[in-house]
This record gives C-alpha cells, structure tokens and sequence, in this order.
C-alpha cells in the first residue's frame, strides 16, 4: 500500500521520455560519419531496403568496431515515410550482445553437439542476412561455447540444416539470464537466394518448436 500511496504523489511529474517512447531494435554499428556522428544500419524484416540511422554523442559500446551488432534504444528525430532510408535519431543506449558469423563444421557434427546445454528461446526472427535471437540462458560465471554451424555435409542442398550450439562444459549453473544474438549467414543465399536456412535449436521454453526455417523474402 505504501508503494501505490507513493506511485500516486509522484504521478504528476514528468517520467523521461526515454524509458516510455522508444524504439529497441538490433542494429549494425557502422563507425563514425564524417561529422564525427555514430551511425547505425537497420536491415528490415521483409524485402524493404535497409535504414541508416546517425546519432550525436557517443553510445556505442566500449571498442566497437564496424560491423558490430549492438541493441539500440532510440528514437526518431522528427516524422519519417517507409521510403526514407536515412533517420535522424536520438540514441539513448547501445548494449553489446553477442554478435557472430555462421560457422562451418570440419568435424562430425556431433561433436559439436555433444553435451549441449539448454536454451529458453523468447523469440528467434530474420532481418537482411541475419538471424537475431532474445532469450535465457542459464549463468556460471564462466566462458562458454555459444554459436550457431552449418552442417557442411548440406551446403550444396536446397535446405541447409544449421544449429546452435551453446556448451557450458559442465560448469554448475545457476539463474536464467536474459541474452540478445545476431549472428550473419548472408553466405548461405549468396548465389541461391531461394535456400532455405533451417535452424535447430536446444529450446526448453518451445520443445515441440525448436525447429525454425528462413527464407529472403
């Protein structure tokens, strides 16, 4: 009760609009433009052409480089159409997530899938050439093993079988704790764009779900 009275006393002042009005997406850090001003690309979830956002000041992580998928809080300076690819934005926080290529197995593929540790997959989704994810997984404290392989046995097939692979190498695990990855497999549609990538995943929040299959639009 005490909270709510206090909730109350406080509800007319004004709450920051960068924690009520914004936008959360996972972006490409593009490095500086030449006004010295970051710039970010957003690749879309269907056909449209990518958008270039530039913002003052300086949010990106720590040793960024070109090229890094970061999670972006923002919003648009101003009013935009769907035809405007490049946006004005205020930058309210850029978060490092984990940002990688499609590998490629050299070894039988259950070599990598040995001992693979569980995942609880929130929501998995395409945007351009890469495949981004938002979920749990659960903490050590230490390193591990998290990335995603292509079965290199079906590189040639219409339908390439990728996997995640995610390995804590038997250390005792704890709480879940959130994650946001994106990792790049442009090199599976280039020079097939009609391949379908189908991705497996260790899911125990979808079990019955963890086969998930991407397609250029």
């Amino acid at each position: 009760m005490l909270v709510l009275a206090m909730a109350a006393c406080n509800s007319s002042e004004d709450i920051d609009r960068a924690y009520t009005d914004y936008r959360l997406d996972i972006v490409t850090y593009m490095g500086l433009g030449a006004d010295g001003q970051e710039m970010y690309r957003l690749e879309s979830r269907t056909a449209a052409p990518a958008v270039n956002l530039i913002a003052d000041g300086s949010h990106a992580p720590q040793d960024s480089y070109a090229g890094r998928r970061v999670l972006l809080r923002y919003a648009y300076d101003g009013s935009y159409s769907a035809a405007d690819t490049v946006r004005r934005i205020t930058a309210y926080a850029a978060s490092a997530i984990i940002s990688d290529s499609l590998r490629y197995t050299t070894k039988p593929l259950q070599q990598y899938l040995a001992g693979n540790s569980p995942m609880r997959l929130r929501t998995v989704w395409r945007t351009g050439n890469y495949i981004n994810m938002h979920g749990q997984l659960e903490y050590t404290g230490r390193s591990r093993h998290f990335y995603m392989i292509i079965d290199s046995t079906t590189w040639h097939r219409d339908t390439v079988q990728c996997y995640m692979v995610h390995n804590v190498f038997g250390d005792t695990t704890r709480h879940w704790r959130q994650f946001y990855a994106s990792f790049y497999v442009g090199t599976v549609w280039r020079g097939n764009g009609r391949r379908v990538l189908r991705l497996h995943t260790p899911d125990v929040l979808h079990p019955t779900d963890t086969i998930h299959d991407f397609q250029l639009y």
